[in-house]
Parts: structure tokens; sequence; C-alpha cells
């Protein structure tokens, strides 16, 4: 890799694979750019590759055959402030909940109607490292909006992430999962909550918290609190959540 194979900006591969980081671009070729060495890097073990990119003189390129560009064109196609140079475009996978039976799962976090797609990429990231599913449910963007990507730091492609509508989440869950609802008004706090067993816990946006319909089917447990502040940022209360039942799981 001495030279650069794309050194414009302006050319259209460079072009069309900026044009990715829209949604509708998304939808449109079913494709992904992902950007980021480790993202890159699990998102090669887990999605179709279409292609990685990767900027002149990067070496530990994980690779064979990679698509070379000059560091201007590179910059050009991202959307970073400091890009590390590897990035790679993917066959978007079907994330349906249909995909993967409820009954084989043992511990979800699900993301009712959360918007931001900071505390998505957060609550991607928390449910890995609890060994969580994670499953979005009317989520306000798809799950490869760049901030979601950047923010889950490649666990968007670790561990089973899902996302549908909130219908067929709720007709895809197991009956016989317990149903815990992040509620700062729940009747029982979380250190008395049983998490044990078969449990997904929902969270809801921080305008308008869990929907309805989920308290028809699940308990509100609340987050037991010291100070002024009368709830917490939803991929934290996520984050409680799941570190208090990998606790009860521990012992």
């Amino acid at each position: 890799m001495t030279e650069a194979v794309i050194d414009s900006p302006a050319n259209p591969r460079i072009k069309a694979w900026r044009a990715l980081r829209s949604r509708s671009e998304r939808d449109r070729t079913g494709t992904v750019l992902i950007e980021g060495r480790r993202e890159t890097i699990r998102a090669l073990d887990r999605l179709e590759t279409v292609t990685v990119i990767v900027r002149i003189g990067e070496t530990d390129v994980p690779a064979e055959d990679p698509t070379v560009v000059s560091e201007r064109a590179f910059s050009a196609l991202s959307g970073r402030q400091h890009p590390d140079g590897i990035a790679g475009v993917f066959r978007i996978p079907d994330h349906a909940v249909a995909t993967v039976p409820s009954a084989t799962i043992d511990l979800a976090l699900i993301a009712d109607g959360i918007e931001k797609p900071g505390n998505i990429g957060a609550m991607i990231r928390t449910a890995d490292a609890f060994g969580a599913a994670f499953v979005g449910c009317s989520l306000g963007t798809d799950l490869f909006n760049p901030i979601i990507v950047r923010a889950a730091q490649g666990s968007l492609f670790a561990g089973v992430t899902l996302a549908s509508d909130r219908s067929e989440v709720m007709s895809w869950l197991d009956p016989e999962m317990r149903v815990v609802i992040a509620s700062p008004r729940g009747s029982v706090g979380l250190w008395d909550a049983d998490l044990t067993g078969r449990t997904a816990v929902v969270v809801g946006s921080e305008h308008g918290g869990v929907s309805a319909p989920w308290y028809d089917i699940g308990t509100p447990v609340s987050v037991p609190t010291v100070g002024a502040a009368d709830s917490l940022n939803a991929s934290v209360a996520a984050a409680v959540f799941l570190a208090e039942a990998a606790r009860q799981r521990a012992i």
C-alpha cells in the first residue's frame, strides 16, 4: 500500500460512501458505512462485507484487499472529527425480533421509544457488557445511525441486537418472561426486585417514559435515590438495572 487508489473527495465512490450517513440512503441501498478500527473489526465478524476502506499509510489493516484512499478523501467520507483511518461498507442485516426466538433469551433490555441515538448506543454497549439482549422498541432512528455506531463502540455487532415496532416486540416477548419497568414512581424498589429469572427490563424515554401498554404486563420498579434528582438518564437507568440483575445472578 504505497499509493492512494482514490485521491479526490469528489470521486463517486467517496460521495456514495459519505451518503450512507443518511438513513434514507441506508434504507435505499441496504448498506451502511461503519467507521473506526474497533467497530469495523467487529462488523467484519458479523456482517456481509462490501468493502473495507483504509487511509493510505495505515498499518495492521483488518482485510486482505482493502480500498486505499488518500487522507483528504478519507476525511471527506468520514463523519468523525478525528477519524482513525479505518472504515467499511457492510450489508445491513435483518434485526427484526422475529429473527431470534424470545424463548432463547434470558435477560433483555427493551429500549422503548428512545429517540436520542447517543442513549441508544450507550444502552447497546451496556447490554453487551452485562450479557443482555438489546431490543429496540419503536426507536426514533435506525440501529445504524452513525452516532449509535460510535456510542456502542462495537457492541452493536457483539451480542443479540434487535429492533421492531412496539406491537411486534410485545407480541414476540415470551409470556413466561418477567417484565420489569424502570419507573421513578415504581412501588417496588430495585434492591427488592427479583431479577434472577428470565427477565426483560423496559426503559423508556426521558421525556415520556415507558409507554402505557407495558404497564399491563410489567411491574414498575424504581431506583432508590437520596439526592434531589427524581429520575435518571435513560442509559444510566438501564446500566443500574442490568448491573443489579448481574449482581443477583452472581450470588
